[in-house]
């Protein structure tokens, strides 16, 4: 039986969709479909939801959502795995807020929403968030970006639901085909299209039926489950296809294509990639001049020459922003027959480019720069392990002495830039890679962690010191240009962090970027210098797209923007085709202020949602490895370190594989455990006591490969009769899956 609680969130639902217009109660209560004795209960969810500050009297006696006060705030809105939801505001000067879930109204993971703030106290769920984190209420959807949801297949005998695979779905999606029609099995793993949603009725999403997958449990099913999950696809639409293949066929390499072009050919030109790549859009060359002094050249794909604005490809490009790189394949941003076959700077062919050409003082200052169109072709195409090689043997397999010379010249050079670039306030910390290493099936069978090496370091400096050049140019030719900017952190996160690292032990008040490097190479090599730098990044703002020449905190440039990889990032294309028309002296800019302003949020969208994609690859695939560990009887112990602490237990990450997961305060041992109000110490009365950082060695529990979520246990814990949830908790190990998903983790029921 209906009660005012329910019918308060079906009318919610129904204020805060795009389409709802405001209804006097008579026809609220008709389009609810309520009968003619609960227009009483209708009444009551109503002031329920107006003391909430969620529904509003209007004009006429209508009722709607309260008229939005100044200060809406518009942007994304974001779920994270531990059930959190947030805003992220299109203005990168406003921190995150947080979305109570009961204030989320019909927006889902992904969504442009507008919301409004509210008292922190008025949100009942800010887990995740910190003591002076601004919390919000969705206003409405402004535009729903997910269309499709990938999940396992269940019924009952009235209706069909999938229960979402992506535990930022906490929802599950009613289909709208009758049970009996669906040509899948219950229990598959199947792809449903969402339709339109109803929320006048109080109902969720809802979806339909597109394509039964298979066995959810198959290794063949991770990655391409996810694609389709997020709308992402390997492949092409048809003309995008067909007009790469008419540009390969066409005038790529032709004499007319070399017209006005400075001809590089007979320098030794060098590509410096990872030995996994296949496209390379960037190479290098060095010349040492009189009194010390070089002349690098940075000479990158032209793909402009055969990418034409808004031709089918540009528009695809532009759709996709950037190419994202997975675990175990590559979502590319342009065709192959452009990316490999064309503006790929093969060794040995000609290809069309476009060149920095920078000369450095014997300090690595830059002295002077120029760009143009040009025409190389390459010498030879090495990988960053042979350069190393190279410099840490002076060995190099099949390399010619120019090429040897290029490489000491470059290798001199990049360490001069790079020691300036730090000195003038860069910050110089980074966090480890961790690389999951597949059989031929795709299952998981370990993990390498990856460093910079030097090599790396080599080419990361030419790429920033082009990237920086081409950025000045635009700025001061005042075109409307689409910048890299990184604001510095805010007051509140520079505050935040002192006390993170006071609580670490470390006594620095850190308040510029020179604070924070000398606080990182104080830890280096300590058991320390992990948690230290997590702290230190986590404290840091996004770098994103702008329409503004805004300095670049991390870098510690004035100007920077993003030109080197026009093969994987739209931004990158966009600017070699403003630069163009600044070298060709046309009076018209290649894109105007608007065009541009639109193109930088679209284009960190693109970025973030390549992000979120290329660590659920990498997740699914971890939590699939401890899954196996655990299903075989391996439950550790494993060495991790505490890097968070929440109301439920410690969040612990494993220090050779990065997986994070939960170790429930329930599972210590030593009764009930309080959290401090910095939130970094939890300790009981009975002399139980843990703090942010403590490396603990911990024990598989349970691993939910719906949720991506591994619950720990301390091994001493496991002796017989030490603690009785534990040892009931080992009964569950080797439990892989649950055989009624819908039951995993919360009441995931759908609503009728």
């Amino acid at each position: 039986m209906t009660n005012a609680s329910d019918l308060a969130r079906r009318v919610a639902a129904l204020f805060s969709s795009p389409k709802y217009h405001p209804l006097p109660e008579r026809d609220l209560a008709k389009t609810l479909r309520l009968e003619a004795g609960q227009r009483g209960l209708l009444r009551a969810a109503l002031r329920e939801l107006e003391a909430q500050g969620l529904a509003a009297p209007l004009r006429g006696g209508r009722w709607g959502a309260p008229p939005a006060p100044a200060g809406q705030i518009t942007g994304l809105f974001r779920v994270r795995l531990n059930g959190s939801a947030w805003l992220f505001p299109d203005d990168p000067q406003v921190a995150p807020l947080s979305i109570d879930p009961e204030a989320a109204g019909v927006a889902m993971n992904g969504d442009r929403i507008q919301a409004v703030p509210v008292r922190p106290e008025a949100s009942r769920r800010m887990f995740g968030a910190r003591p002076d984190t601004r919390a919000a209420r969705v206003v409405r959807v402004i535009e729903r970006k997910r269309q499709w949801v990938v999940g396992i297949l269940q019924a009952t005998p009235h209706y069909a639901y999938v229960v979402p695979r992506d535990p930022l779905l906490r929802t599950n999606i009613k289909l709208t085909d009758p049970p009996k029609t669906l040509a899948a099995r219950v229990g598959h793993l199947v792809v449903a299209k969402i339709t339109e949603d109803h929320p006048a009725e109080g109902r969720p999403v809802t979806a339909s039926f597109a394509q039964d997958l298979g066995d959810p449990d198959a290794v063949e099913n991770d990655i391409p489950a996810l694609l389709l999950d997020r709308g992402f696809s390997e492949t092409f639409p048809e003309p995008v296809q067909k007009a790469a293949r008419r540009v390969q066929a066409g005038q790529a390499g032709q004499p007319a294509a070399l017209r006005g072009r400075v001809d590089l050919r007979a320098k030794t030109i060098l590509t410096i990639d990872p030995a996994s790549a296949h496209d390379y859009d960037d190479a290098v060359s060095i010349e040492p001049l009189p009194n010390g002094r070089w002349r690098l050249g940075v000479h990158i794909a032209d793909v402009a020459a055969y990418v034409e604005p808004g031709s089918d490809i540009d528009r695809e490009a532009l759709r996709r922003g950037n190419s994202t790189y997975l675990v175990d394949r590559v979502i590319r941003m342009l065709p192959e027959d452009l990316t490999v076959r064309i503006c790929s700077l093969q060794p040995g062919e000609d290809h069309l480019t476009h060149t920095v050409d920078m000369v450095f003082d014997p300090q690595g200052e830059l002295e002077t720069a120029t760009t143009y169109r040009s025409v190389i072709r390459s010498k030879a195409c090495l990988s960053y392990d042979q350069v190393q090689a190279f410099f840490d043997t002076g060995r190099l397999a099949g390399g010619t002495d120019d090429i040897r010379e290029s490489l000491r010249a470059l290798r001199k050079l990049a360490k001069k830039i790079r020691t300036l670039r730090f000195r003038n306030g860069a910050l110089d910390f980074a966090l480890p890679e961790v690389h999951c290493d597949l059989d031929a099936q795709g299952n998981p069978i370990g993990f390498t962690k990856r460093a910079s090496t030097e090599a790396y370091n080599l080419i990361e400096e030419c790429m920033l010191a082009a990237n920086r050049v081409v950025a000045r140019k635009i700025f001061a030719a005042r075109l409307p240009g689409i910048f890299r900017v990184h604001d510095g952190p805010s007051e509140e996160q520079w505050t935040r962090m002192a006390e993170e690292l006071r609580a670490l032990g470390h006594s620095d008040t850190p308040g510029y970027a020179h604070d924070l490097n000398r606080i990182a190479r104080a830890v280096l090599g300590r058991p320390d210098q992990y948690i230290t730098t997590l702290t230190l990044l986590r404290n840091m703002k996004r770098a994103v797209y702008a329409n503004e020449c805004r300095p670049h905190f991390g870098l510690g440039f004035k100007h920077y923007a993003h030109f080197t990889s026009p093969i994987r990032r739209y931004p990158d294309l966009v600017l070699h085709r403003i630069l163009i028309g600044l070298e060709e002296g046309r009076k018209h800019p290649a894109c105007s202020a608007a065009e541009i302003a639109k193109l930088a949020v679209h284009c960190s969208e693109t970025e973030r949602e390549s992000a979120e994609l290329e660590i659920q690859s990498i997740l699914t695939k971890r939590i699939r490895y401890y899954a196996a560990r655990l299903e075989a009887g391996e439950t550790g112990p494993f060495q991790g370190t505490i890097i968070s602490l929440n109301p439920k237990g410690l969040i612990v990450e494993l220090q050779d594989t990065l997986q994070q997961g939960l170790l429930p305060y329930s599972a210590l041992g030593h009764g009930r455990y309080a959290v401090s109000d910095d939130g970094f110490r939890a300790a009981s009365r009975q002399g139980g006591a843990y703090r942010l950082g403590q490396p603990v060695e911990v024990a598989l529990a349970t691993v939910d490969e719906r949720l991506k979520r591994i619950d720990f246990f301390l091994p001493e814990a496991m002796r017989p009769g030490r603690h009785k949830h534990i040892d009931k908790q080992r009964g569950k190990v080797g439990n892989k899956r649950s055989k009624h998903p819908e039951r995993s983790g919360a009441s995931r029921r759908p609503t009728k």
